[in-house]
């Protein structure tokens, strides 16, 4: 059969399929539901949240359906957190499940929403946590992660307590992070009116993962021109604010792992041109990852840095005097 001939058997092909059909055909595959299971575990934390849910089929939008409790939960799955320190070690607990868990606004439901929760210090822990859910009838669903622990701030160096900023020297911020990262500065301004002091915040943040998890510092630079627009952008006039000074400020590190790193990867558009985004669980979906938060607090900026802001002829209109 040559090439023309194919064209044509292709063309009545379609022709049957369009002619056949005078409505919309209405396609819904069978499928058993799977656990949906998501955790993101800092080990310097002392309570801890596990969700557990399951996949569903409904014949109109699911949007529609998020409250439909009986949809969205297998019901009373056994739900297993063991921990495995470095040694191989095994200790085992079994969560419990709260409700009434106050949530932002969105369309899923709140409250009613089931979540698992366990206490357990894990500061000195080193290991895996991992999570087993049992569901009659169906595989045991498993995942587990390793838990990181905090980034390492390097610059500002520990115990240091102004930081530089001039046209000629950005503010640098070093620090032996994990593959997922998120950092925010915020400088804080106290606002003198005739009656209180109050505080305002400037922040400067980013996020940025790293494909490898090499102990290689993260650097955020931040520019005097930079510093300056944040400040225009960020900090209103207000007719009622006497005089301002500049206040502390600090710097806080989220820092996440490889789970973290593909599952953002997948979430802004990365994928393997299946019809699942990322899940590190068997037997189910789900994501388990581990994160861990840093902080430097109790900064100020040097004399010299201060100076160079007070003349900066941009800043005038938010009355800044030195404290």
């Amino acid at each position: 059969m040559g090439p023309k001939q194919i064209r044509l058997v292709f063309i009545l092909f379609l022709a049957s399929v369009f002619s056949s059909c005078e409505d919309t055909p209405e396609i819904s595959v069978s499928v058993d539901p799977l656990p949906v299971i998501f955790g993101v575990f800092d080990k310097f934390d002392y309570v801890h949240y596990l969700k557990v849910g399951k996949t569903f089929q409904a014949d109109i939008d699911p949007m529609s359906v998020v409250n439909c409790f009986d949809s969205l939960y297998f019901e009373e799955p056994d739900v297993t957190i063991t921990f495995t320190d470095w040694r191989g070690t095994q200790t085992s607990l079994k969560p419990f499940i709260v409700s009434e868990i106050p949530k932002d606004n969105g369309i899923f439901h709140s409250p009613g929403q089931l979540i698992y929760r366990f206490e357990k210090r894990l500061r000195d822990f080193s290991g895996t946590l991992g999570v087993t859910v049992k569901i009659p009838g169906l595989p045991d669903a498993t995942g587990a992660v390793l838990l990181i622990d905090s980034a390492s701030i390097n610059t500002p160096k520990k115990g240091q307590q102004y930081l530089y900023l001039v046209p000629d020297s950005p503010l640098r911020i070093q620090w032996d992070g994990h593959q997922w990262n998120e950092i925010d500065v915020a400088f804080e301004f106290i606002e003198e009116t005739s009656d209180t002091l109050r505080s305002a915040m400037i922040h400067i943040q980013n996020t940025n993962w790293f494909e490898t998890p090499t102990p290689k510092y993260r650097e955020l630079s931040i520019t005097y021109e930079e510093f300056i627009r944040e400040v225009l952008a960020q900090l209103p006039e207000d007719p009622e604010v006497l005089r301002r000074y500049f206040g502390y400020h600090s710097i806080k590190i989220n820092g996440g792992d490889k789970n973290m790193v593909n599952y953002i990867k997948f979430l802004n558009g990365f994928n393997d041109f299946n019809d699942r985004a990322f899940s590190n669980i068997i037997n189910g979906i789900g994501l388990l990852a581990s994160r861990s938060s840093s902080m430097v607090d109790s900064l100020r900026f040097d004399y010299k840095t201060r100076q160079q802001l007070l003349g900066e002829n941009r800043l005038k209109k938010f009355k800044l005097i030195s404290n």
